[in-house]
């Protein structure tokens, strides 16, 4: 099944944000004003970086890349 350039573009600029600023850690409003996603299409895309190990979500929603000494708050 193909990817939708949109869908690929989503995951590049939210993933882009992450790793360009080292350290970010952001709650989905501010993702979704960030990356200029639509709020459903961000939170999508924030939950599958989730599954994929490349960003963790707190306790309290905030969303922050995964490094390799992190620890599951």
């Amino acid at each position: 099944m193909a990817t939708s350039p949109r869908v690929v573009d989503a995951v590049q600029r939210l993933k882009g944000i992450f790793l360009e600023m080292p350290g970010t850690q952001l709650s989905m409003a501010d993702a979704t004003r960030l990356s200029g996603l639509e709020r459903p299409v961000c939170r999508i895309v924030l939950e599958a970086l989730e599954d994929a190990r490349f960003l963790k979500r707190r306790r309290d929603g905030i969303f922050m890349r995964r490094t390799g000494d992190s620890v599951d708050s």
